[in-house]
């Protein structure tokens, strides 16, 4: 008699889903770590800060007061004019590398990838060193008898928050033109319609809903981000609901946060809103093609090659003069709030000497945040794109929940829910990298989910009939071929953790303080040379990260560049 095999086909072993139980594990994460701090921070908002009853009375005293509707305003305003402005630089740019080629594509396509590296606030500490009260632009232009318009206040934002975003918008809407057939577009010339006609009737209706994705990122980020308001909003002079909630609930440590909690509730329904809205426009108004769209890029002739080179390289550099300009000041001296042209190490060796522990904190944290992204995400990732059901479709929502909610929202609810038993993990490091994982896993579980849609189902299955248990087919099978998904998530999840400040500048105490947060206090404080030789440092990091994981991807840059 044949002996039969140790692990047949259909065995226990091999019909064994560990999957289920992971998913409810994670599901029990995100419901901790995301679910149950946005909901104290709900609860809080209709506890009344002066009565302690419940109704609303903080949302009363929020609309009553016109301060408060100052800050509800001016967050609406930089989020629109950054918007539009980024639409501005990215828009053009995805056009330009969706339909022709030209010299030096690639080269420009790295320095608008590397745009991404810089905080915000960077760029609005860049903006003050040219354009400040004493900025040598603004010094040159005095000199010569011209008073510039100051920096501060709606526009500077909007502007050093548009050149930081403009990248999202030129990788969304760039994918969206892919999509395009143009043979649609030839089609309506060939039918005598002109080029602003096919403009308006065929590519902008194809490409909306990618419009629509972009502007809704870019808005985000801008009224979500606390960096920037805080350095060229000068404080209270000119608050937005980000720095609003960040200084209310330091006014109210000790006390009830019911109007912290309040401005964080305002802020997180308008990021619903919109997240709503944008679902809602795009089902309404998509357009579908049933062709095969046309990856033929179309090339250019004499003296067009080299100008279209020469306005989107313009186009660029202007884009990332703020981080130039960073990086150039951290080498020069500086005398008050001026830097002289004068070479010099002085500011990295102020700077080493007053940094602490911060860069050893955020190369810790950042390190630990990211390889629990990438087995969290990963894992999480696969799991919601292979299973259905309540259980998966829940996870999916939550974990997505982080990418629209403002970090100084979570930062708050953390410090709220976080700051006595069962979980008193208030100014310990846990805390900061928990925040790092909760606010970056979207991007690999996404990412991670978006690729194994396209994994053939039948590999796993033949493993599975060879008896093979799920999670060994799942580490020799399905593994190997998320790997450009993953590496694609883990680039960006690194340039968003290692420079994450929303959330981060709620949580942190003096031991746990973060790379990020230095540079950010220098700038405020107006300790430039500092400020410029802490943001060099940043940026300089987060780019080896990010060169690094494209350099894994060995030979598979452009599609991993085109999952970021």
């Amino acid at each position: 008699m044949r002996r039969a095999p140790a692990l047949p086909p259909g065995g226990v072993l091999a019909r064994l889903d560990p999957w289920p139980l992971l998913g409810a594990a994670a599901l029990l994460v995100v419901l901790v770590f995301v679910a149950w701090p946005l909901s104290e921070l709900a609860l809080e908002s209709f506890i009344g800060q002066e009565s302690q009853h419940f109704g609303f009375e903080n949302y009363a005293t929020f609309f009553a007061s016109s301060y408060f509707r100052r800050a509800l305003f001016n967050s609406l305003t930089i989020g629109a004019l950054g918007t539009i402005i980024a639409l501005c630089i990215g828009v053009p740019l995805a056009f330009a590398y969706a339909r022709y080629d030209f010299p030096g594509r690639d080269t420009i396509e790295v320095a608008i990838l590397l745009s991404m590296l810089s905080p915000p606030f960077i760029g609005a500490y860049a903006w003050i060193m040219m354009f400040g009260r004493s900025g040598w632009v603004s010094e040159f232009a005095r000199d010569l008898g011209i008073e510039l318009p100051p920096i501060y206040g709606a526009f500077g934002i909007s502007i050093a928050c548009a050149f930081g975003l403009y990248p999202l918008a030129f990788l969304v809407v760039r994918s969206g033109l892919a999509r395009v057939n143009r043979s649609l577009e030839e089609a309506a010339y060939s039918l005598g319609r002109g080029r602003l006609g096919v403009m308006f009737t065929i590519t902008l209706p194809l490409v909306l809903p990618a419009l629509l994705t972009a502007a809704l990122l870019v808005f985000l980020g801008v009224v979500s981000d606390f960096g920037t308001p805080g350095i060229l909003g000068e404080g209270e002079r000119f608050p937005v609901l980000a720095t609003l909630a960040y200084s209310l609930y330091l006014s109210e440590i000790g006390a009830e946060p019911g109007m912290a909690a309040t401005t964080c509730m305002i802020l997180l329904a308008i990021t619903f809103v919109l997240v709503l809205g944008v679902r809602f426009l795009s089902g309404r108004r998509s357009v579908a093609s049933d062709t095969a769209s046309d990856l033929t890029l179309r090339p250019l002739s004499g003296g067009k090659r080299w100008a279209m080179t020469s306005g989107v390289a313009l186009l660029v550099l202007t884009a990332n003069v703020p981080t130039i300009v960073v990086v150039v000041s951290s080498f020069l001296e500086v005398r008050g709030a001026v830097f002289q042209p004068v070479f010099t190490l002085a500011n990295y060796r102020n700077a080493m000497v007053a940094m602490g522990n911060a860069l050893w904190n955020s190369l810790m944290l950042a390190t630990i945040a990211l390889a629990l992204i990438i087995a969290v995400g990963g894992s999480a990732g696969y799991y919601i794109s292979r299973r259905s059901g309540l259980l998966p479709r829940a996870l999916d929502l939550l974990i997505m929940v982080p990418f629209v909610v403002p970090g100084t929202v979570i930062g708050i609810g953390y410090a709220t829910v976080f700051n006595e038993p069962p979980l008193l993990l208030t100014g310990t490091y846990a805390i900061i990298a928990i925040v790092y994982v909760i606010r970056r896993l979207p991007y690999m579980t996404r990412s991670c989910a978006a690729i194994v849609f396209q994994i053939d189902r039948a590999l796993e299955d033949a493993s599975l009939s060879l008896g093979r248990p799920p999670l060994a087919g799942f580490r020799r099978i399905v593994l190997p071929l998320m790997r450009p998904g993953m590496v694609a998530g883990a680039a960006i999840a690194w340039v968003e953790v290692f420079s994450e400040l929303s959330a981060s500048i709620v949580l942190y105490t003096g031991p746990t303080r973060t790379l990020p947060i230095a540079a950010y206090q220098q700038a405020a404080t107006g300790d430039f040379g500092m400020a410029a030789a802490y943001s060099t440092l940043l940026v300089g990091i987060a780019a080896i990260g990010l060169f690094i994981f494209l350099f894994a991807a060995r030979g598979r840059r452009d599609r991993v560049v085109g999952w970021i």
